[in-house]
């Protein structure tokens, strides 16, 4: 709700002249003015609207000033209600302050000082709202911190007591496999290899939306992190891959950012691992390069694969999206997984690809150090071969 809501000053007065007169005066001083001239239809503009401030004569046609006050109140507590009035008395007085009333003004003083009293009650008021929604947010923040550490115990616990039949499953048709081995035919060893091959992909599945429940979670504070070392860690975590599929990657100069290393290691990871999952009959190619752009810096991750068209731009981040065959495993959230990744960082991810050209991936990290430029050497990643760090 925005702050400029408490400029709106609401005047009940039902003398024509001074209720013109009182208006003419806050309109200059750049308030959003209303004015009335009984208490019944300040209460129909109370129901409406929002006010920071209401000016109130205390003699009023329909209702006492004290009790309009009551009134207003009863729809919104934290209006300032100033009464102004030009006959006062201690009883007066004593009676609207212990009733709320933000000030108590005589007619006659100078203008100057209703004004003044104007002034600092929207500038109170805009204070409480502050501190109301400073004080909620931290309540916010911290009920979702409590939901979320819930919501990963419950997670873990339903992906244990998933886990557990598969893997009984699984356990019983190996059984059968070797007790059995000579009177099954083949089709019965069809049917078994099936079974375990969707308890597997079951389990993947189960393990990869604990992942991603995980994913977008602090972890802790980020930190600066080298993404040489990143790099470094993601192809020796690829290493067998890189080795199999005579994959060779280009790793341009790497800076430093801020960021979660462990979770920075898996995005990686998936970008470069669906790299080679979706390759064309030649050898995986890749490059994954740097830029300095104004949120930071932009990582782009390029490979020679299949690549997707145009109109799957959209679905790739979404969760469970298979845009190919069984012929190719996985379970449609490692991309997911890396959208809530970057995200956390505050950054964004995108791509640019043609169908059957390869595909690029861009994201964006908050930087570390805004003078530093990443290292002019190039790290080259290719089969059997662990780049090793680059000394600046």
């Amino acid at each position: 709700m925005p702050a400029d809501r408490f400029s709106h000053v609401l005047i009940v007065e039902d003398n024509a002249a001074e209720l013109n007169l009182l208006c003419d005066i806050l309109q200059r001083e750049g308030f959003q003015v209303i004015g009335c001239g009984s208490a019944r239809e300040a209460l129909e503009h109370v129901r409406e609207r929002d006010f920071g401030v209401a000016v109130v004569d205390h003699r009023l046609p329909d209702l006492s000033g004290t009790q309009l006050l009551e009134q207003i109140h009863a729809f919104d507590d934290h209006v300032r209600v100033i009464i102004y009035t030009g006959v006062a008395s201690y009883d007066s007085i004593k009676e609207a302050l212990h009733l709320g009333a933000f000030a108590y003004l005589e007619k006659l003083s100078d203008r100057s000082e209703l004004l003044r009293h104007v002034h600092r009650a929207c500038h109170e008021r805009v204070g409480r709202y502050a501190l109301d929604l400073e004080r909620a947010v931290a309540d916010r923040t911290e009920e979702l911190a409590r939901s979320n550490r819930e919501l990963e115990t419950f997670a873990s616990v339903v992906a244990h007591d998933l886990r557990s039949p598969l893997l009984t499953i699984s356990g019983y048709c190996q059984l059968i496999e070797e007790e059995f081995h000579d009177r099954l035919d083949l089709t019965a060893h069809e049917y078994l290899a099936q079974i375990v091959g969707s308890a597997a992909r079951m389990s993947r599945l189960i393990e990869d939306i604990l992942e991603y429940s995980r994913a977008g979670r602090s972890r802790g504070p980020l930190q600066p992190v080298d993404m040489r070392s990143v790099m470094i860690q993601t192809t020796a975590n690829l290493e067998s891959l890189i080795r199999t599929q005579e994959v060779r990657i280009e790793i341009g100069p790497m800076p430093t950012v801020t960021g979660d290393q462990t979770q920075l290691v898996q995005l990686f990871q998936n970008l470069l691992g669906n790299a080679i999952k979706f390759r064309r009959d030649e050898a995986p190619r890749m490059r994954v390069t740097a830029t300095r752009v104004d949120e930071g810096w932009r990582f782009a991750v390029e490979d020679n694969g299949i690549g997707v068209a145009e109109e799957h731009f959209d679905r790739v981040f979404q969760t469970f999206q298979r845009l190919q065959g069984r012929e190719y495993p996985g379970t449609g959230i490692g991309l997911a997984i890396c959208k809530k990744i970057v995200e956390r960082h505050g950054g964004r991810i995108w791509l640019d690809s043609v169908a059957g050209q390869g595909t690029t991936f861009f994201f964006t990290l908050p930087d570390q150090t805004p003078s530093r430029q990443p290292p002019e050497q190039l790290m080259t990643r290719k089969r059997g071969e662990l780049p090793e760090p680059v000394v600046d």
